[in-house]
């Protein structure tokens, strides 16, 4: 039985996982026939996925990257042992780690290049590091705010947000870089409440 959570997901978003869930297995497993299976197991693997980011809250809730991260190979579809049992949730937990890993190495390198271009034109233009394909919006606004200058930093929020909603590992991927406060991306609480549920007695679902 897997552990009930103080907040529980609605069966909207259970509902919403396990369509996703669905459709992106549909998509690796171009020969499986959908009369195989019964919807419980869509909703078994949406349960797994929820709990797996209830546990460990870097973790999305990505149902695509959820069913990348499992190796489905042969030719026999089973999506009840490929994505409901624990080790699936294991697998996700290693991807996301790796993807992280991957994220913050690449805006170590751009930072250091932002920081020698400085260097090289021996003052800080928002323009020069903009132009760079070398350097993303993110890698940008780090680098600048590592260097006290805030208000330059500014010019970057949009699109370093925007690189944020393409990708939310970036986030994580930025812990060591940047301290968690002056982060360019902010998640509302409503926001939270409508992806991840709310304990409420009509609408939330137990985790069995």
């Amino acid at each position: 039985m897997l552990p009930t959570q103080d907040v529980l997901p609605t069966q909207d978003v259970i509902d919403h996982l396990a369509e996703r869930i669905e459709r992106a297995y549909s998509l690796r497993r171009a020969q499986w026939w959908r009369g195989c299976s019964t919807r419980r197991v869509w909703s078994a693997a949406a349960l797994r996925l929820w709990q797996a980011h209830a546990d460990d809250s870097q973790l999305p809730l990505d149902s695509e990257l959820f069913v990348a991260s499992q190796p489905i190979s042969g030719t026999l579809a089973d999506p009840w042992s490929e994505l409901t049992q624990p080790e699936a949730a294991h697998r996700y937990r290693g991807q996301v780690r790796r993807i992280v890993r991957q994220l913050r190495a690449e805006l170590k390198r751009e930072i250091k290049l932002a920081e020698r271009s400085i260097r090289r034109h021996g003052t800080l233009e928002p323009a020069v590091l903009a132009q760079s394909r070398r350097l993303s919006p993110l890698g940008c606004y780090i680098a600048v705010q590592r260097m006290g200058r805030s208000d330059l930093a500014r010019r970057f929020v949009a699109a370093a947000a925007e690189q944020h909603r393409s990708c939310p590992l970036y986030q994580a991927a930025s812990a060591w870089l940047l301290p968690a406060e002056l982060y360019p991306f902010v998640e509302r609480a409503e926001d939270k409440e409508a992806v991840h549920g709310a304990r409420t007695p009509k609408r939330s679902i137990a985790l069995n």
